[in-house]
C-alpha cells in the first residue's frame, strides 16, 4: 500500500487558483488515482471542469480500472522523451547513492515536470501555495542561442553517454513535452517555442518533412502555429510556436489544454475504435465556436487523407479552454509516411467505411461536421488542388533532395491522381 498526494492549481490570467487535490494509489502493483475539487474552486467564478469526466461538484472521483491517471491531469505529464530523461536521472541518482534505481510511477513523472515548461495551465505543489514542482534549481527556459548545447546533450542521451550536466540542461526544457521525438522548450524573443531535433539514423529528414507539411497545411487554410527551422551542428531542428502560452509583456498567460484522448475519456489502447465523428461530438457538446471548429476538423481529416498522415491518434488532436468552453487547438504533429500499397487507413474512423482514408468515405460522413454535400465537395476539392499544386515546391524549399521528394510522392498520390 502506497499513497501520495499533490495539490492542483490552475494559472488563469496570471493568477494561480487552487483547483483540488490528487491522490495517487498503489495497490498490489496497480496504480490508480483519486481527485476531488476544492471548495474554493467550486465557488470561484472562473471555475471550469478540467475535463468532461470530472464534472464540477463535491465528492471524490476515481480513475477507471484500466487507467492510472485522469486525462486532463495526465495531459500535463511527459510522453516518451520526457520519461526517458526522468528514468535516466533516476538511474544517475541511484548510482551516486549506491542503490538500485526506483521504478517511477505516474505520479513521479507528473510531478517531475518543470513548472514553467509544463503543457497547459495546471500547476502542482505539495504544500499549499507552492513551491510549484519541479523547479530544477529554477533553470530558465533556454533561448534559441542555446540550441547547439541542447542538441549536443540530446545526442549524448540517445548514445547513452550523457553527463549530469546534460541531464540538468535537458530536464527542465525537455521533460514536459509530449511525443516520442527528442525535443526541448526554447525562447524566440519573448515567445515560447518547441524545438524538435533530428536523430542520427532517421530513415528520412523528418524535421524538414514536418516543416513542409505544416506549411502546406497553413496554405490550405488550416489553423497552424508559427513555424521556423534551423540547422545546427549539421542537424535539422524544426521549431513550432507554443499555442498554450500567450505573451503579455513581462508575463505569459497559460491556456488550459486537453487532448482529444481526454475529451473523449478514451484509453490509449482503444484509440482506433474512435472516429472524427466522436471528436465532432465533443465539439458539439463542449465547444464555443461549434460550426467553425466542425469545419476545421473536417478539413484536417481530409488534409490527413491527402498527405497520408496516419499518425492522427487522439493525442495529436487538442483543445484549449477559452474561458467559456473548449476550442480546437491549432494543428500539430502532422507528418506524412511513405506507403508501398495503394490502400490508406487513418488511426481514427473517417466515415461509413470506417478508417479507410478515401475522399469518398470522408464525403459520405460530411453531415456530422455540419456540411451539406455541395459545401463538403467544394471544400475537399479546394484542399486537393492546393495539396497537389504546392507539396512539391514546399518540399523543395524545405531542402528535401530529389530522391526524398520522389519517395514522398507516394504520400500525395490521392491528391494528384484525383485531379
Amino acid at each position: 500500500m502506497s499513497d501520495r498526494s499533490a495539490l492542483i492549481y490552475a494559472d488563469l490570467g496570471g493568477t494561480t487558483h487552487l483547483v483540488g487535490r490528487l491522490w495517487a494509489h498503489m495497490r498490489k502493483g496497480r496504480e490508480s488515482a483519486t481527485f476531488e475539487y476544492d471548495a474554493s474552486w467550486l465557488d470561484n467564478p472562473d471555475k471550469f471542469a478540467l475535463e468532461p469526466a470530472l464534472q464540477l461538484g463535491e465528492g471524490a472521483f476515481h480513475t477507471e480500472a484500466d487507467k492510472t491517471m485522469f486525462g486532463a491531469i495526465g495531459d500535463s505529464a511527459p510522453d516518451r522523451w520526457g520519461r526517458i530523461l526522468m528514468r535516466r536521472a533516476e538511474r544517475r541518482r541511484a548510482e551516486r547513492a549506491g542503490e538500485a534505481p526506483q521504478t517511477l510511477r505516474e505520479i513521479d513523472y507528473l510531478l517531475a515536470v518543470y513548472d514553467e515548461a509544463r503543457q497547459g495551465a495546471l500547476r502542482f505543489a505539495i504544500e499549499p501555495g507552492g513551491p510549484f514542482l519541479a523547479d530544477y534549481d529554477s533553470v530558465p527556459i533556454p533561448p534559441l542561442i542555446e540550441l547547439p548545447r541542447l542538441l549536443a546533450a540530446t545526442e549524448r542521451v540517445i548514445d547513452d553517454s550523457d553527463s549530469d550536466e546534460d541531464l540538468r540542461l535537458l530536464l527542465a526544457p525537455g521533460s514536459s513535452l509530449g511525443g516520442a521525438r527528442p525535443k526541448a522548450a526554447t525562447q524566440i524573443g519573448d515567445r515560447p517555442w518547441i524545438a524538435k531535433f533530428q536523430k542520427r539514423g532517421d530513415s528520412f529528414p523528418e524535421c524538414r518533412v514536418e516543416l513542409a507539411t505544416m506549411q502546406l497545411a497553413s496554405e490550405c487554410g488550416l489553423n497552424v502555429p508559427a513555424l521556423d527551422f534551423r540547422c545546427v551542428l549539421d542537424r535539422d531542428i524544426y521549431l513550432i510556436e507554443r499555442f498554450d502560452r500567450v505573451p503579455h509583456g513581462n508575463w505569459l498567460e497559460r491556456r488550459p489544454f486537453a487532448s482529444g484522448l481526454t475529451m473523449l475519456g478514451a484509453h490509449e489502447s482503444e484509440v482506433s475504435s474512435y472516429s472524427y465523428a466522436d471528436l465532432a461530438g465533443a465539439i458539439r457538446q463542449h465547444g464555443t465556436q461549434v460550426r467553425a471548429d466542425l469545419h476545421e476538423l473536417f478539413r484536417r481529416m481530409v488534409f490527413n487523407i491527402l498527405v497520408t498522415n496516419d499518425d492522427d491518434h487522439l493525442r495529436n488532436h487538442g483543445f484549449l479552454f477559452d474561458g467559456t468552453g473548449w476550442r480546437l487547438s491549432p494543428l500539430y504533429d502532422v507528418v506524412p509516411k511513405p506507403q508501398v500499397g495503394l490502400e490508406r487507413r487513418l488511426v481514427l474512423g473517417v466515415g461509413p467505411e470506417g478508417r479507410n482514408a478515401t475522399i469518398g468515405n470522408a464525403l459520405a460522413g460530411a453531415a456530422v461536421f455540419d456540411l451539406g454535400p455541395e459545401e463538403a465537395s467544394a471544400m475537399t476539392e479546394e484542399l486537393r488542388v492546393m495539396v497537389a499544386a504546392r507539396w512539391q515546391p514546399l518540399f523543395e524549399e524545405a531542402g528535401l533532395s530529389p530522391a526524398d521528394r520522389g519517395r514522398f510522392a507516394t504520400c500525395f498520390r490521392l491528391a494528384i491522381e484525383d485531379g
